[in-house]
């Protein structure tokens, strides 16, 4: 894999991570048109994942750090505050993190087998396009509890299949269960910092087996991936909270029977 090619999955990955069409499912087809693609297990498209992590981490840097200083205030007084202007959104993240664990453990050597088929991607995004399309109708004005949180998690663990995007998909699922798009908007980007980071522990027995001469590539596709998430996460946040997105299921559609058809 040259650097062009690296940069170019890099800038997919980053834009698609946080839009509602999914990043996995775009790299797939992506790859699919790129001559004798080849990587150690998912361990590049898992590395360009990090590489959006590290943006969320800069756009939510403020949020993140109150969650982690959150279980602090179980102990201390000096953070009781912080506890409770965060409890909801932190346990929230570790209940949602649970099945969403189980489900992706249990699926992760199908993803690299048979729903890693541009056929299947197809179908995938014409299920995303459906749930995206249906969801902008709704106008939720609760918040995020324990329970929704979990079902919210099952779905991000199924949305590991490409083809199903992980931030589209645990968004219509939190406006069906009636929560705040502005809540919703903020609480699907954090809830995948554990998601993520387990994907890349997961991944990184691989790690010795990057070819050294691409070793560039892949620091080359990380930064584009990067820089493009970052970006992608204010977009992804205007248009939740201004239900707005039929674009991407008309987008998802015309993709998804494009894959099918010609793919």
């Amino acid at each position: 894999m040259d650097i062009l090619t690296a940069v170019i999955l890099g800038v997919i990955q980053g834009l698609t991570e946080f839009l509602p069409v999914s990043s996995s499912g775009h790299l797939v087809l992506a790859q699919s048109l790129i001559k004798d693609f080849e990587q150690p297990g998912m361990l590049f498209d898992t590395l360009l994942h990090g590489a959006t992590l590290g943006a969320v981490f800069v756009y939510f840097r403020k949020r993140i750090l109150e969650l982690i200083i959150t279980p602090v205030g179980l102990i201390s007084n000096d953070y009781k505050i912080v506890y409770f202007e965060n409890k909801r959104f932190f346990w929230g993240i570790i209940i949602a993190s649970v099945p969403t664990a189980i489900i992706g453990l249990f699926l992760e050597s199908h993803v690299e087998g048979v729903f890693g088929t541009p056929s299947y991607v197809g179908y995938f995004l014409i299920l995303t396009s459906v749930l995206l399309l249906v969801s902008d109708r709704f106008q939720g004005n609760s918040e995020v509890t324990g329970s929704k949180a979990f079902i919210i998690g099952i779905v991000q663990g199924l949305s590991v299949i490409p083809g199903i995007s992980r931030a589209g998909s645990t968004t219509a699922t939190g406006l069906f269960l009636g929560i705040k798009r502005e809540e919703m908007a903020e609480f699907t980007f954090l809830m995948s910092v554990p998601a993520i980071i387990g994907a890349i522990i997961l991944q990184s027995k691989h790690i010795t087996s990057i070819p050294v001469g691409e070793m560039t590539a892949y620091i080359a596709g990380m930064a584009a991936a990067f820089i493009s998430g970052f970006f992608a996460i204010g977009f992804m946040v205007y248009f939740i909270k201004r239900a707005n997105l039929k674009a991407f299921a008309l987008y998802c559609l015309i993709v998804g029977i494009v894959a099918i058809i010609w793919m």
